[in-house]
Parts: C-alpha cells; sequence; structure tokens
C-alpha cells in the first residue's frame, strides 16, 4: 500500500494582493481589541453585582419556629393487626366419664341455648340415684318416728324382743345343765373304766404269776428226779448184759416256764396300757365337757345381755326422743336429700346441652367411644363500657378444649401480636379502636386478654393480645383482617408540648427555651409519650416558647438563599 503524497505547500499570494491582506489584517485586530473591551466590562459589572448581593441585608432562610406549653390531653396508642375471631369460644364437656351413647350435632351446626348435644350411658348414675332415693326414705321414716314416738307396733315389738331375749337365757341354761351333767356322768364311767382296768391288771397279775410259779416247781422237781438205766448193746454177734447210767430229760419244763414268764409279761403289759388309754380318755373326756360347759356359760351370759339390751331400748322406746335426738334425725334427712340431688345431677349430666347460642366448631369424639368428664369453661367477651376488672376477670377464664366447642360469631375479638417494647405498656381493660381495612368500617372494644409466651418473628419479641369488640360491625364475621390501635394511656389537663421540641439521650430530655433574644436549653421531666405531644412533668411552665428544629430551605439553583454563584467565561 503506498502512502498519499502530502498536500503541496501554499503558494505566496501574487504582489498585487499584498496590500489588501494587510488591510484585512488591521481590521480585524480592531474588532478583536473592541470585543475584548466589551467582555472586561462584562466581567466587571458580573462582579459588582454578585458584591451588592453578598453584602446586601435578607431574609433568614431557615426562620426560627417557636411554640408555646400549653395544657391539654396527651393519649398514647399502640398499633397492630390481626384477624377477627370469636371472642366466645365455649368448650362443653360431660362432667363425668362414660360411653358416648349419641351425639346430634356436627362442625358447622348452629345450635340454640338448651339444645341437645349429646348423652351417654346413664345406668351407673341411675343406680347411683335410687340408692340415694332409698338412703332418703330411711332417713325420712326415721325422723317421723323421732318426732311421733313410739308406735303400737313398736311397743309389742319391744316386747316380743324381750320375750325372745328371755327365752334365749333359758335354753342356754339348759344346755349348760345338760353340760354339767354329762360331765358328772363321764366322770363316773371313765372312773369305773379305770377301776376295772386296775382290777384286771391285779387279776391277770395272780394268775400269771401262778402259772410261772408251777412251771418253776415242774423245773426243779425234773432237775431233782435219779438218773435212769439203760441195757447196753452187744458185739456184732455177741450178747451184752447189763445197765448204764443217763440224765433226766427236762427240755419241755424249761420250754413251758419260759412260754409261762413270756405270757405273763405281754398280759401284763397290756393290762396296764388298757389302764393307761382309760386315764387318757377320761382327760379327753371330761376336757370336753368342761369346753361344752365354758361355751354353754358363755351363751347364758350373751342371752342374759341381750334381755338387758331389749328391756333397756324397750325402756327407751316408751319415752319420746329428746330434741337432739330429733334435729340429729332431720340433720340426716338433709345429708340424704344432699346426696339425691347430686345423684340427681349426675343423672341429668348424662345429657349434655348447649349454654349457649352460635355455630359448632368441633366434636372430639363418636358414638361408642368412652368421653373424658372435666369442668367446661369459655371465654367471652366484654360487653361495651365494661370495666377493668371485668375485663380481666373475662381474661382470666380459659377456653380450654372441650368434647364440644361451640363459638358465637357475634361477640368477636382480634388477636394481633405486638412488639415487645409496645406490649410491656399494654394492659388488661385498655380501650382500643378496630379498623377493618376491607370495608373501613370501625368498632370499639377492649383488650381482654394478653398471652404470657412470647413468639419470635425475624428476631423481633412479639406477644399475642386480644381485643374484644363491644359490638361487631355490620357485615364482619370471622377471619376479616383488621387493624388495632390500642390506648395505653391518656392524661387531660396536662402541659403539653411537641414531641419533636424534646431532644431525647437515655433517659435525659431537654428543650430549648426562648427567653427575650436568647435561647436556653433546659432539662425537664416527661410522663405520657403520645403520638404527636408529650407530657411534660417538669423543667418548664404553661406558656413558655419553646424553640422547633429549625429545616434548612434551598433556591431552584440548589444554592442557599444568600449565596454567590460562580460565572462562566468565554
Amino acid at each position: 500500500m503506498s502512502l498519499p503524497a502530502p498536500p503541496a505547500a501554499p503558494s505566496p499570494p501574487p504582489p498585487q494582493t499584498r496590500s489588501g491582506l494587510w488591510q484585512r489584517l488591521r481590521g480585524a485586530r480592531r474588532r478583536t481589541l473592541l470585543i475584548n473591551i466589551g467582555l472586561a466590562l462584562l466581567v466587571v459589572i458580573i462582579l459588582v453585582f454578585a458584591l451588592m448581593t453578598a453584602f446586601a441585608p435578607r431574609e433568614n432562610p431557615n426562620p426560627v419556629r417557636t411554640v408555646a406549653v400549653t395544657r391539654g390531653t396527651v393519649t398514647a396508642s399502640v398499633t397492630a393487626s390481626g384477624n377477627s375471631e370469636s371472642s366466645l369460644a365455649t368448650p362443653v364437656s360431660f362432667v363425668t366419664n362414660g360411653v358416648l351413647k349419641t351425639v346430634d350435632v356436627k362442625p358447622g351446626d348452629v345450635v340454640t341455648t338448651g339444645q341437645v348435644l349429646a348423652t351417654i350411658d346413664p345406668a351407673s348414675a341411675q343406680t347411683t340415684l335410687d340408692t340415694a332415693l332409698a338412703q332418703l326414705a330411711n332417713a325420712q321414716a326415721a325422723l317421723a318416728q323421732a318426732q311421733a314416738g313410739p308406735t303400737d307396733i313398736k311397743r309389742q315389738q319391744d316386747a316380743l324382743a324381750v320375750t325372745q331375749a328371755q327365752q334365749s337365757v333359758d335354753a342356754a341354761n339348759d344346755t349348760l345343765s345338760t353340760a354339767r351333767k354329762q360331765k358328772d356322768l363321764d366322770q363316773t364311767s371313765t372312773d369305773t373304766a379305770i377301776k376295772n382296768a386296775q382290777a384286771k391288771l391285779d387279776t391277770d397279775t395272780r394268775a400269771q404269776n401262778a402259772l410261772v410259779n408251777t412251771a418253776e416247781q415242774n423245773l426243779r422237781s425234773c432237775q431233782q428226779a435219779p438218773p435212769t438205766t439203760t441195757p447196753t448193746t452187744a458185739s456184732a454177734g455177741v450178747a451184752s448184759t447189763g445197765s448204764s447210767p443217763t440224765s433226766n430229760d427236762c427240755t419241755s419244763q424249761k420250754n413251758a416256764l419260759t412260754n409261762a414268764r413270756n405270757t405273763r409279761t405281754s398280759t401284763l403289759q397290756a393290762d396296764q396300757q388298757a389302764i393307761t388309754t382309760a386315764k387318757q380318755n377320761q382327760k379327753n373326756t371330761l376336757l370336753n365337757d368342761q369346753k361344752a360347759i365354758d361355751s354353754a356359760e358363755a351363751q347364758v351370759t350373751s342371752a342374759e345381755s341381750n334381755v338387758k339390751s331389749a328391756q333397756l331400748s324397750q325402756q327407751a322406746n316408751l319415752h319420746p326422743q329428746t330434741p337432739e335426738q330429733i334435729a340429729q334425725a332431720r340433720a340426716n334427712v338433709d345429708s340424704a336429700q344432699v346426696s339425691v340431688d347430686s345423684a340427681q345431677r349426675g343423672v341429668n349430666e348424662t345429657t349434655l346441652v348447649a349454654p349457649q347460642d352460635g355455630k359448632v366448631l368441633s366434636v372430639a369424639n363418636k358414638v361408642g367411644e368412652v368421653t373424658t368428664g372435666g369442668s367446661s369453661l369459655g371465654s367471652s367477651g366484654t360487653t361495651s363500657g365494661g370495666s377493668a376488672n371485668a375485663a380481666a376477670n373475662t381474661a382470666a377464664t380459659s377456653s380450654g378444649t372441650g368434647f364440644i366447642v361451640i363459638a358465637n360469631p357475634s361477640q368477636l375479638a382480634v388477636t394481633a401480636n405486638i412488639a415487645e417494647a409496645d406490649a410491656a405498656k399494654v394492659q388488661l381493660g385498655q380501650a382500643a379502636r378496630i379498623t377493618f381495612p376491607a370495608t373501613s368500617a370501625t368498632a370499639t372494644g377492649t383488650v381482654t386478654q394478653i398471652t404470657p409466651q412470647s413468639t419470635v418473628s425475624n428476631n423481633v419479641v412479639q406477644y399475642p393480645v386480644q381485643v374484644s369488640l363491644a359490638t361487631a360491625p355490620p357485615g364482619i364475621g370471622v377471619g376479616n383482617t383488621a387493624s388495632l390501635s390500642i390506648t395505653t394511656g391518656t392524661k387531660s389537663g396536662v402541659l403539653v408540648a411537641p414531641t419533636s421540641a424534646i431532644t431525647s439521650t437515655g433517659n435525659r430530655h431537654t428543650v430549648v427555651v426562648r427567653r427575650g433574644d436568647q435561647d436556653v436549653t433546659v432539662p425537664v421531666e416527661i410522663g405520657i409519650v403520645g403520638d404527636t405531644t408529650t407530657e411534660i412533668v417538669g423543667g418548664v411552665n404553661e406558656g413558655d416558647q419553646l424553640v422547633l428544629p429549625t429545616v434548612a430551605t434551598s433556591t431552584n439553583n440548589g444554592f442557599p438563599r444568600g449565596g454567590g454563584g460562580g460565572g462562566g467565561g468565554g
């Protein structure tokens, strides 16, 4: 690629044009001089104007504003939002446990006061009532008798009781006499048996001893007899003659003696055992006889005591009851009546009825299931104009949960979460204004419940607060969005100043007071802090002028009024 050729140098003007060019240059210098002189004059004029504007008197761009300390009313409030709900939600439960027999409602049903909601099996409660009625009848009969005195039938009964008791004594005495006679008979018979056994022992002793003596004599006689001789025997084929001496044979006598002695021993032992048995039999028999006597004597004593008791009862029944006895009988009737009333309530409470008009929110159990008894406490709304104490009592009533929960849509409340710092200012019974943005409806109410358990949302500690409406506006029901403004404090006739006039640093508060042509910072003590005004407790007086904070103003060009602006050059 070749580079473009440089432009050719201008050729000098021809001689004939040089004089004209000179004249043109002289004219140009003259115009430039005039222009510069004009610009210099313009700059001077601008500087003079700026200096005149800067040093000329002007209005204060931020005028001082003051406000007087006055007497008036200060109202502090806390705002929040929530949704409307029923404040009269009553849990209803059976008082006692039982098996559900019928359930007559379901969630969403509208019920009226006194309408039957459900029933449980009344068999056990009815049995208790029947028993209590029987006891009441007995107590009433006893009272009537105490007041009327003994009847003819009662007197006959008492006489019969004495006669029967006396007959029992006679029978017991007969039994005692029989027992004693039996003991005498047994004493005689056992004595005879012992004597007979002893006599047999004596007889057998003599007889056996005689037999033993005879056997001993026979043995001695055998042993004392001379020996006898026997012929000798010859040798085979040879005759032998003559005799040899032999001993007497007493073996049978010895055996006879041994047998006699053994027989005597066994016989006498048997006789001795018979005596021992007879004596033991006597002891046992007489012991049993004595037991029978002791039992009969105890029966006599008991029967005689029964006679005495029957006689005393007869004597007591012959006289009218004392005032103390009649009073005791009357007290027994009253006690029995209380039991009947309690049992009747038990029967009545097997039928569960609606305590208020409303809509059924929930039903916990079905037919055939066991329902747990318990008290049912409902939280009711605060009426218009109710006192703080009434609101506190209402808030203290726990809505809880029950077998059936009934809500009254005409009694509404709004529950809102309030930040911890503001919740500390809220108290039961404080007035509130409720606004429903969807319909622009408004209502008044009071704080009826403050939940002590906090919640945390986005690291902010909040406490649920319930405001009950005095009257629900038309068209407002459960679930509407609502805005709350709770009046946490109000004072009338106090020193009031704008909150903006007070400077606060921690617990130290000051105001600037205009005194003549001087502004003085004064510490003050404050009370209720309202939305725009604050109560002044001390430090200033009514009528003192407080200096409000100034607000800077500006010109259209953005420079403060009274300031200078820069110029341009060319």
